[in-house]
């Protein structure tokens, strides 16, 4: 007993409290701005309270995860993915969204449920653990095919809910961790040149607004809605000078000129009150915690640890460049929030999965395996 004791304790003491602060930070400045986003909002009046409890119960799931060992839910894969495409295709069914003909919400137990952002960590666990038992099966292009096929499928239903941004994020964090695998650059050349026709088909069939916003984007098409809101934003942004504002003080904000500010431009909320100074500071927690996770994966002591820290650090960094940049006007306007800071339950409590699952893998450097890599 005291033996095992000493080994939990052990096991603990490898728990990386760096990461955990720099999350708790980003969460706690999340709080902040939502408040502010939401100070002159009755019907949103509830938001920061919300967020603030949601931002409690991640810290506890980050705990509760981080103290199970990540080889356990490798052990789950087949049941992990068949949840996230029951998940997925029970949102195609059954969801609702107040915007028709958007379906990506489910209601289960009085709580609304995004399917897309819990898709994202479950598909981390999975197909980590698929790359990882057939480690030695690299030069096989049929296992890639199969990879791509596994990554595929449920980036197909997040598309059709239609939701194009998770989409891309789906896709990008799959890449990102066939890279950490080692696919080979002719593997990679072959998919791409595979892919065109569906690139197209998705072109085809995406709805006027998505459409709409990326060509605008690339110069071909003006469109109203998307320069009012970029417009707006650039403007926020450059009313905050070096300190900003002041919370709660940012004109676009207080008049409403700015739309969903506590979610999609929120970034431009938090610069244009709290300055240049402000953003340069979000930022560097930003490369903190990616600091810490990539780093995580470059100790893992096995391929299925180093492909779960990657895919979450992956997954952290695109969505942040994302929503920043189509902030700033770098990029395409997408739906997607910014992590840890933005509003929104289901991200943030799949966020936190994500976290949890990375200190398990520099918790558990030395554990058990539940299975033999294929030959």
């Amino acid at each position: 007993m005291i033996r095992w004791l000493q080994g939990q304790l052990s096991e603990w003491r490898r728990f990386d409290v760096g990461l955990l602060l720099g999350v708790m930070a980003l969460m706690g400045i999340g709080v902040t701005v939502i408040a502010s986003a939401v100070l002159r909002s009755p019907d949103l009046a509830d938001a920061p309270r919300r967020q603030a409890l949601y931002g409690l119960m991640g810290m506890l799931l980050i705990f509760l995860i981080s103290s199970v060992n990540y080889r356990i839910w490798g052990a789950f894969q087949h049941i992990l993915y068949v949840v996230i495409l029951a998940l997925l295709m029970l949102a195609l069914i059954a969801g609702r969204s107040q915007i028709a003909p958007v379906r990506r919400w489910l209601e289960i137990a009085s709580f609304n449920i995004q399917p897309a952002e819990l898709a994202k960590p479950l598909l981390i666990l999975s197909l980590g653990r698929f790359l990882a038992d057939r480690e030695g099966k690299i030069d096989s292009f049929r296992t890639v095919l199969l990879a791509f096929a596994y990554l595929l499928l449920p980036a197909i239903l997040i598309f059709l809910q239609p939701n194009l941004s998770t989409a891309v994020v789906i896709l990008a964090i799959g890449l990102s961790m066939l890279f950490a695998w080692g696919i080979r650059p002719r593997h990679l050349f072959t998919i791409g040149l595979m892919s065109a026709p569906l690139a197209l088909g998705a072109w085809t069939i995406m709805l006027p607004y998505m459409r709409g916003r990326l060509l605008h984007f690339l110069g071909l098409q003006p469109d109203p809605n998307t320069a009012y809101n970029l417009t707006q934003a650039l403007i926020t942004i450059g009313s905050g000078g070096l300190w900003g504002t002041g919370w709660g003080q940012s004109p676009q904000n207080v008049w409403g000129f700015l739309r969903v500010r506590h979610t999609d431009f929120i970034f431009a909320v938090l610069a244009g009150e709290f300055g240049l100074v402000g953003a340069l500071s979000v930022l560097t927690l930003y490369l903190w915690v990616l600091g810490r996770i990539f780093r995580i994966a470059w100790r893992a002591e096995d391929t299925y640890g180093r492909l779960i820290a990657v895919g979450v650090g992956t997954w952290i960094a695109f969505q942040a460049l994302v929503n920043i940049g189509m902030n700033v006007g770098l990029m395409p306007v997408a739906g997607l929030p910014l992590p840890f800071i933005s509003y929104g339950g289901s991200a943030l409590l799949s966020l936190s999965l994500g976290i949890g699952f990375v200190q398990s893998v520099r918790i558990h450097r030395e554990g058990f395996s539940l299975r033999e890599p294929r030959s």
